[in-house]
């Protein structure tokens, strides 16, 4: 397994890995540090068939994990997802049931959540009158 680095941004991080993925075998790969609302786009291409999932480092733990993606695929896919909670993530590619070994690269984007604009208070008129709203009571 050989993991490059494909370039960084102030936007967004790269990554891509190539893996060899045995007959009746899973491999993963870990995602270390993935804040809350990360939007992580992922392409994966194969030599072959392979069942892909996106799952947590926290439901890894449970005797039922599930997975945030799940897929199958004969030779490319590509999802996006937003991280649900901080934490290390895996993706995992599955060659259980597959008849033959399978080399397979994924492409991994990860940008930072979106801040929204800050919201500015409404702007007041010193005169109601000169903002078009005439004064219900006199003072």
């Amino acid at each position: 397994m050989a993991a490059a680095p494909s370039g960084a941004s102030a936007q967004g991080h790269d990554a891509q890995v190539s893996i060899d993925v045995p007959k009746g075998k899973m491999k993963s790969v870990r995602l270390r540090r993935l804040p809350l609302g990360t939007s992580l786009a992922v392409a994966v291409a194969a030599s072959g068939g392979l069942r892909v999932a996106l799952v947590s480092a926290r439901e890894l733990q449970s005797t039922t994990p599930k997975a945030i993606f799940s897929g199958g695929l004969e030779h490319k896919m590509a999802f996006k997802v937003v991280i649900p909670e901080s934490g290390d993530y895996y993706l995992v590619l599955d060659n259980r049931r597959g008849p033959n070994d399978v080399q397979a690269t994924a492409a991994v984007r990860a940008e930072p959540r979106q801040q929204p604009p800050p919201t500015r208070p409404p702007v007041r008129e010193k005169n109601d009158e000169r903002a078009g709203l005439a004064r219900p009571f006199a003072t």
